[in-house]
């Protein structure tokens, strides 16, 4: 399988047969993914094989949230930033299918989140993109990437809008 397609969450979806191995990141997917994509509180973004008949198995997923952030004095923000919240996109939750991990789909969707979100950016004046690593040993997942944690002991890491237009790992 070596083509994909990347889809917005709907109903010909097989939410219930995704299995990441983190429980947070499967029912997240199973039991509020659709809702918010519903309400417009976020975009579930999907990997599928092309040829797939519905219900489409899915193969990893991202979500994207805006967001308001406290980012002034986090590392890799433009210097004088106000006080207050300023725009960021939250790359929500991302998984992949626990039964084709280790294959570079985790990369390929973190490519797709970063490519949407500069798209966004271009026209609203964010700061960048933040994620919440779903575990600590996901921080190192990110930080390959250029993401930096805001404090040392943060679970909390911050991409900057100019290095979303990079290709992941430049």
């Amino acid at each position: 399988m070596s083509s994909f397609a990347l889809e917005l969450l709907d109903a010909t979806h097989d939410r219930k047969g995704f299995h990441s191995g983190l429980d947070a990141i499967d029912l997240y997917l199973k039991e509020t993914a659709r809702g918010h994509t519903d309400k417009g509180v976020s975009l579930t973004w999907v990997l599928v094989n092309p040829d797939a008949a519905p219900p489409k198995p899915i193969l990893g997923y991202f979500s994207l949230t805006p967001c308001m952030v406290e980012a002034a004095g986090w590392p890799h923000v433009p210097k004088g930033l106000p006080r207050n919240p300023v725009g960021a996109v939250l790359l929500g939750r991302m998984g992949v299918a626990k039964s084709i991990q280790g294959v570079g789909l985790g990369t390929r969707l973190l490519a797709l989140a970063r490519r949407i979100s500069s798209d966004s950016l271009a026209g609203t004046g964010r700061i960048g993109m933040v994620v919440d690593a779903a575990t600590v040993e996901l921080i190192g997942f990110y930080e390959k990437f250029g993401f930096r944690r805001i404090t040392p002991d943060s679970r909390r890491l911050f991409l900057p809008t100019r290095s979303l237009v990079q290709p992941p790992g430049d």
